[in-house]
């Protein structure tokens, strides 16, 4: 019986990959349509009933020849528009496909690489690593994330998700670098506050792109005797000394506008009528590259 005159089987790719061996064994007698979010999103078929869609002629008279032939320009086509890097191995571990990122990945051509064994192509003790994943996902149907050091570009940072694949095994590697780096400011920028916090006579208060102020925290509304509610959508230069608002209003100015952290001193008119001289630093706040406001750090 043709694998088209069995009524296909429908699984979410959570139960596949939980349950592989179980599927494999219904994919042998009829197709097994793998869902996600409810929607089909690829086939599982035997390698028999694959062998023999090629030798028969599909509905209305059309060689599947012809159909094999659109799916596989349709995935070339697909891989050809990725951004990540792909590529796919028998079980042996040697390559069978990548597409045009993973030859700029690696620096050589499909030409150069497919056919060529993984641990020929990447010998750094990391990638051996990455192979032993492969052999894992060829073990046992499952699908792994990863993140690994580049050996091919240093410095970078590649997130890799390995999965089965018609023929042994797949894996797409996309550039983390950048997440990576962020993770590592973030990081950063919070031990920096949490010591901060510890420091006696040290505020911080942040001004939005307008230049007023948008946040304080409690050391600040401590040194100016002022309640956030006083001060919120104030300009910082309208508790300071008049004779310094200027300067204190132009490197509030420069800082929005990106330029280099400013160090200046000034004298805070506090809520109870005294004067306090104290130093700011300030530096921009960027959101997605362009200012989006001013931190101030006030030393008293």
């Amino acid at each position: 019986m043709k694998s088209r005159d069995i009524a296909p089987a429908r699984v979410t790719a959570g139960e596949i990959s939980r349950n592989f061996g179980q599927w494999q064994d219904v994919a042998l007698s009829g197709p097994v349509i793998v869902t996600h979010h409810g929607r089909p999103r690829v086939v599982m078929i035997s390698a028999e009933h694959y062998a023999a869609a090629g030798l028969t002629e599909g509905p209305g008279g059309h060689d599947n020849d012809s159909e094999l032939h659109t799916a596989e320009t349709a995935r070339s086509a697909i891989l050809g528009h990725m951004n990540e890097a792909f590529v796919a191995l028998d079980p042996d571990l040697r390559i069978t496909a990548v597409n045009p990122v993973f030859e700029d990945l690696k620096g050589s051509s499909a030409a150069q690489l497919i056919g060529a064994a993984w641990n020929e192509v990447f010998n750094a003790p990391s990638q051996a690593l990455i192979g032993e994943q492969f052999r894992r996902v060829l073990r046992t149907g499952e699908t792994l994330e990863f993140e690994s050091e580049s050996t091919v570009q240093a410095g970078r940072c590649f997130g890799v998700r390995v999965f089965p694949y018609p023929g042994g095994v797949a894996a797409l590697f996309v550039n983390r670098t950048e997440e990576r780096d962020l993770r590592g400011r973030l990081d950063r920028a919070s031990a920096l506050e949490t010591a901060l916090a510890v420091l006696p006579g040290l505020a911080t208060a942040r001004l939005n792109i307008r230049g007023v102020l948008a946040s304080m925290d409690a050391d600040f509304l401590t040194l100016t005797g002022f309640s956030e509610a006083e001060l919120r959508d104030c300009r910082l230069s309208d508790i300071v000394r008049p004779a310094e608002r200027r300067g204190l209003t132009m490197a509030v100015e420069h800082a929005l506008q990106g330029d280099p952290p400013a160090r200046l001193s000034v004298t805070l008119l506090v809520k109870n009528g005294a004067e306090r001289t104290v130093e700011l630093g300030l530096a921009t706040i960027r959101r997605d590259g362009v200012p989006d406001g001013v931190l101030i750090a006030i030393a008293a």
